[in-house]
């Protein structure tokens, strides 16, 4: 039997036994596909021996759910939505269940794509094949400082601030992010978990309070990642509604029901409220929120 180790904090490693059923390295990470006995098929990124799962089949509702229908929701009308990363399929999978006219997923790894469509074609559930979603392979900010589109919801469904990633957590970037939402627009980022990396989800809440008028962070149980996960949802309008909203649109969940949405939003975790008061530093390009870095400072 094989065995992956998933890094949960340069302090913490974890053993997850099953069979490797296909291991490469793309331009940018490695990637590896494990089948476990208890999680199901597991998706892992990373670098050489650090390796960080991506999701697992039985419990990626959680997940992708969290991140896509609480911003969905607190939109009147979304038709135009931009993903950024989001590789596996599963986001915009979530997103294609509502009656949008154009989705685009900006993802810079293809061999990602590749491997999610071939291992994993219950994430996407014929996501990839719907024709209102459009693959823009190549850099993310790149995208969104070229384009001229403007986009009703943008979900940034990125790998942690680490390596290229920390780009896109950053004060100029989402200032960039911002003038290409249309009027009441709405944007949701993962932000890991407050307590391995709390420096994640403090620096990114306070750098999007500095962009938007309201922001609410929040975060969930992932039995696959053995952490507590942190979004944060962003908008100049504002948030309220969510459960009324799913239940208007019909919007059938898998891991929640869309009381228990609106809840975990409005009501995050005494660990969420007291990380984002601790006076962090803006994430900006010349000082970017960079989780290794600040991992590695920890340890000298």
């Amino acid at each position: 039997m094989d065995s992956v180790s998933y890094n949960l904090h340069p302090s913490v490693r974890i053993d997850i036994k099953g069979k490797i059923i296909e291991k490469r390295r793309s331009k940018y990470q490695d990637i590896t596909v494990l089948d476990s006995e208890r999680l199901g098929r597991i998706l892992l990124l990373g670098e050489g021996d650090y390796a960080v799962t991506q999701f697992s089949e039985k419990d990626e509702a959680y997940y992708h759910e969290a991140i896509v229908h609480p911003t969905m929701s607190l939109h009147p009308d979304p038709k135009k939505v931009l993903v950024i990363g989001g590789g596996d399929g599963g986001t915009a999978r979530e997103v294609l269940r509502y009656p949008v006219e154009q989705v685009i997923m900006a993802e810079l790894d293809e061999d990602v794509i590749d491997v999610s469509r071939k291992f994993f074609p219950s994430i996407s559930n014929g996501a990839f094949d719907d024709p209102r979603l459009k693959l823009h392979v190549g850099d993310g900010r790149k995208y969104v400082e070229e384009t001229p589109e403007k986009f009703d919801v943008i979900i940034m469904d990125l790998t942690d601030a680490e390596g290229p990633s920390k780009m896109l957590f950053t004060k100029e970037f989402y200032q960039s992010v911002k003038s290409k939402m249309t009027e009441g627009g709405v944007l949701s980022v993962q932000t890991g978990s407050p307590v391995f990396d709390p420096v994640q989800n403090g620096r990114i809440s306070v750098t999007l309070r500095e962009v938007f008028k309201n922001t609410a962070s929040y975060a969930n149980f992932i039995h696959s990642f053995f952490i507590m996960e942190s979004y944060v949802v962003a908008t100049d309008a504002p948030i309220a509604g969510i459960r009324a909203n799913l239940e208007k649109r019909g919007i059938g969940l898998t891991a929640y029901t869309p009381e228990q949405l609106e809840f975990m939003v409005m009501n995050p975790p005494p660990v969420i409220k007291e990380n984002i008061k601790k006076g962090w530093n803006v994430s900006t390009d010349a000082d970017p929120v960079d989780i290794l870095k600040h991992n590695s400072q920890k340890g000298q």
